[in-house]
């Protein structure tokens, strides 16, 4: 039995059995050689899966790639600097605010230009709180904690800042050493845009640190209650506030003690049968016509 036992260690410990295994650390390959193997790994396009052709067709920006994105910009910049910033060799830090809450396809396709902006770029993403979405009548739909947090984990993203203000000031920008931010074109004459909001995007123009980004036409419209620059938000169809006024208008145009034949439970033969049996009769105490009556205002009534 012991032979037995020592035989079994021998085995699972002989080289010979952990060859056909040890294929990356034991001999003269490599960890990258073995992996290869297994075939090649698939293409992306510019180090970012490829986007759905389903995609392309909803969404007008998903195919700029990083050249275009980058030229856009730099003819902004022209335009508004002499010979623009084209700086390659440093990173240029971006900024981007919002509500976020959900985070929406055209919050990442924004938040993807922003990042391609420049060849190098640390972006950061400014997130409102819940007081200041509840001053301005926006519903985030999500707690601020959860907003920072699922951008904290979105690709694009290098930090985020929580403390965001409503309207951005240079104080905000010099702490944050804010190079750039990113606005989406035609936010700034957009009639549903808040006019507080619009207060710091004119400060950022004046100080010649914005970049534009093309906004993201779907379509499929985006929900009224999902536009962070909307004002109040509209019930959706199906929503709770929705149903909730459909049972109140219902219930104020329902007739009350309506007649049996009308009921859904009612039995049409019955009824019919009662209606023979019993002839009408005219009240007791009915009178062709009845004297008028003078009420407390001085007027006539019961002709």
């Amino acid at each position: 039995m012991t032979m037995r036992r020592s035989l079994d260690a021998l085995s699972v410990l002989s080289t010979d059995d952990l060859a056909d295994y040890d294929v990356i650390s034991d001999g003269p390959r490599s960890m990258e050689s073995s992996i290869a193997d297994l075939g090649p790994s698939p293409k992306f396009a510019g180090g970012e899966p490829a986007p759905l052709p389903s995609a392309k067709e909803k969404f007008d920006t998903v195919g700029l790639t990083a050249e275009e994105i980058q030229a856009y910009v730099q003819r902004s910049l022209n335009a508004s600097l002499a010979g623009g910033r084209g700086d390659d060799s440093r990173t240029w830090r971006v900024y981007v605010d919002g509500v976020f809450g959900p985070l929406t396809p055209r919050d990442v396709l924004q938040l993807r230009q922003a990042k391609l902006s420049f060849p190098s770029v640390h972006l950061l993403v400014g997130v409102f709180s819940d007081d200041q979405c509840e001053q301005h009548n926006t519903s985030p739909h999500m707690v601020h904690e959860d907003r920072c947090e699922v951008l904290r984990h979105c690709r694009w993203v290098d930090e985020v800042a929580p403390d965001a203000p409503w309207t951005l000031h240079e104080k905000f920008l010099r702490a944050r050493q804010i190079d750039f931010v990113a606005i989406d074109e035609g936010t700034s004459i957009d009639p549903n845009c808040d006019r507080d909001r619009l207060k710091g995007y004119d400060l950022v123009k004046s100080l010649r640190k914005a970049i534009p980004t093309r906004r993201t036409n779907m379509s499929t419209p985006m929900p009224k209650s999902h536009d962070p620059f909307r004002g109040k938000p509209q019930p959706q169809e199906g929503s709770r506030a929705d149903l909730k006024e459909r049972e109140s208008g219902s219930a104020r145009g329902t007739v009350r003690d309506a007649p049996a034949i009308l009921r859904k439970d009612a039995d049409p033969t019955t009824e019919l049968q009662s209606a023979i049996e019993t002839p009408f009769e005219e009240p007791a105490d009915s009178t062709p016509f009845e004297e008028p009556k003078v009420d407390e205002f001085g007027t006539g009534s019961g002709v």
